[in-house]
């Protein structure tokens, strides 16, 4: 990656959220390889105009990617990525302010049953999600009851699971999260943390509970497969199953969640066919190799499917 590729993140993921909403700060495309469109040829070379993209943290590194590979292909197009979380990102696609809301969870577990109307569902890859620890903490294996007792409050010192004696430090998503309703779903069971508990942070994206569980000695929380390759942070397994891609593909590691890019079905159409034509590049075959790089999973991988309820069974 490039320096003027890495300074392009950087303002995006600092000033994205006013680039979603005031127009500034577009990702300005270039290129003249159609290669990696999506569409191809002539129609490939027809598109323009700007979108914006707004929501989940968790796989907005993968979508920088794409944006950087089809906006490569198209030179005419612009699009502002930001971040705020899922549910930021489908209260704004709900409300029409951005053409695309990043989601970890189904809209309907977000928003009213009004705002879900017109809201099309388009699940581009699947996520895995695990606990992480501060990289001195030394326990490697967590059992899904005691990661429970921990984020419920109930469970405060690393002697209690079997580590030296040393506080717990929960370092928590904040609300609106769709990771943290990933976690918890999986984790708690539908059950909640009574108000008396109090993590010791609660931030507002995946990037800073990395950077906070690696300066905060005992510290705990949760994040996406592709940020646990960090300095200073270790990845827990939890009841012995190792959180790989494998695990999560069969069915037997169970915190994993559908990456939702959802859009309007009465989208003006002057920036609906570079929605699509994204969406359709990031779910094709050409940009499955950087889906697996990034750390995500292709839809046709998975052996297992999860509904709005939370159940898992086989895919058919």
């Amino acid at each position: 990656m490039s320096k003027l590729d890495l300074s392009r993140r950087q303002f995006l993921g600092v000033f994205g959220g006013v680039a979603a909403l005031s127009g500034l700060g577009l990702v300005g495309c270039g290129g003249t390889d159609n290669a990696a469109s999506g569409e191809g040829g002539d129609a490939a070379a027809a598109l323009s105009g700007s979108i914006s993209c707004s929501g989940a943290t968790s796989f907005q590194p993968l979508v920088e990617d794409a944006s950087d590979a089809f906006c490569d292909a198209n030179p005419d197009v612009s699009i502002a990525i930001s971040a705020g979380g899922s549910g930021q990102g489908l209260s704004q696609v709900a409300d029409g302010s951005v053409q695309i809301g990043r989601s970890d969870v189904f809209a309907e577990t977000k928003l009213e049953a009004d705002q879900c109307e017109g809201l099309v569902d388009n699940q581009v890859c699947i996520v895995g999600m695990g606990p992480i620890v501060n990289a001195n903490v030394d326990v490697d294996d967590i059992s899904t009851e005691d990661l429970k007792g921990i984020f419920m409050g109930e469970i405060t010192d690393w002697s209690e699971v079997g580590g030296s004696a040393g506080a717990i430090q929960v370092i928590q998503r904040e609300a609106g999260s769709g990771t943290r309703a990933t976690f918890e779903s999986a984790v708690l069971g539908g059950d909640t943390a009574p108000d008396s508990f109090r993590p010791v942070a609660e931030v507002d994206s995946s990037g800073t509970v990395v950077e906070q569980v690696a300066a905060t000695e005992g510290a705990i929380s949760y994040v996406a497969f592709n940020y646990m390759e960090s300095d200073g942070i270790k990845a827990l397994s939890v009841d012995g199953v190792d959180p790989t891609q494998e695990n999560v593909e069969n069915g037997d590691f169970n915190i994993w969640a559908y990456e939702h890019m959802y859009t309007r079905s009465d989208e003006d159409e002057s920036t609906a066919p570079v929605t699509k034509a994204f969406i359709e590049f990031i779910m094709s075959d050409e940009f499955a190799d950087t889906v697996v790089a990034d750390g995500f999973i292709p839809m046709g991988n998975m052996k297992v499917k999860k509904d709005v309820d939370g159940n898992v069974t086989p895919v058919e």
